[in-house]
């Protein structure tokens, strides 16, 4: 009889230990509590899944288009969540890939050349002699010196900003094989330029 109190202490650890896993299990992924956001992902992701297991090139090529759409609709964006996958190359030509949900980024540079390097770069150097605005902020880049890899930050900036970067992706994405549409739909990495950067405080 005496041992039933430690029982019942036990059982409300157990009860309590359990509760604190669910609540961790059901814990909102950051890039699902800004509204724009997850309507965004969730856009993306119902072109991409159908089209993948569709099997059909056709779709699969049409899917890769529409994504790019979908980022061209979406302008600006403020206080986005994502996580800092890869920093390139210095301050003066640096790029960054953020993810913004599962297997979703973005990419920004502020040296074109280092990323369109060829025929792509050409063709848009004889459209216009002015060079195409940078996808990293000033304060954008010196936010990054204090960052790292890894850490979960919030974003703002706006999407396809960088030299028509919807036209850009899709003379990317034109007379590609159906393996690289697909690579593509897989891990969509969209062009934007990121204006203000900060480690993402948790709520």
């Amino acid at each position: 009889m005496s041992r039933a109190p430690e029982d019942m202490t036990r059982r409300s650890a157990v009860i309590l230990g359990s509760a604190s896993l669910l609540a961790g299990c059901f814990d909102q992924p950051c890039e699902e509590r800004n509204p724009a956001q997850k309507a965004f992902l969730d856009a993306v992701r119902g072109v991409t899944r159908p089209a993948l297991a569709s099997n059909n090139p056709l779709q699969v090529e049409e899917a890769a288009r529409q994504c790019i759409a979908l980022s061209e609709k979406i302008g600006g964006f403020t206080d986005w969540c994502g996580v800092l996958g890869k920093i390139e190359g210095n301050a003066q030509s640096a790029a960054v890939t953020i993810q913004i949900g599962r297997q979703i980024s973005l990419y920004a540079f502020n040296d074109w050349t280092m990323a369109f390097a060829g025929s792509v770069a050409d063709f848009f150097s004889t459209r216009s002699r002015v060079p195409p605005p940078p996808g990293l902020s000033d304060p954008a880049i010196a936010a990054l010196k204090t960052l790292r890899l890894g850490e979960r930050v919030t974003l703002s900036g706006r999407m396809g900003e960088i030299a028509g970067a919807g036209v850009l992706d899709l003379s990317r994405l034109l007379g590609k094989s159906d393996a690289e549409h697909r690579e593509f739909l897989q891990a969509p990495r969209l062009l934007a330029r990121i204006e203000a950067l900060a480690v993402a405080r948790k709520k």
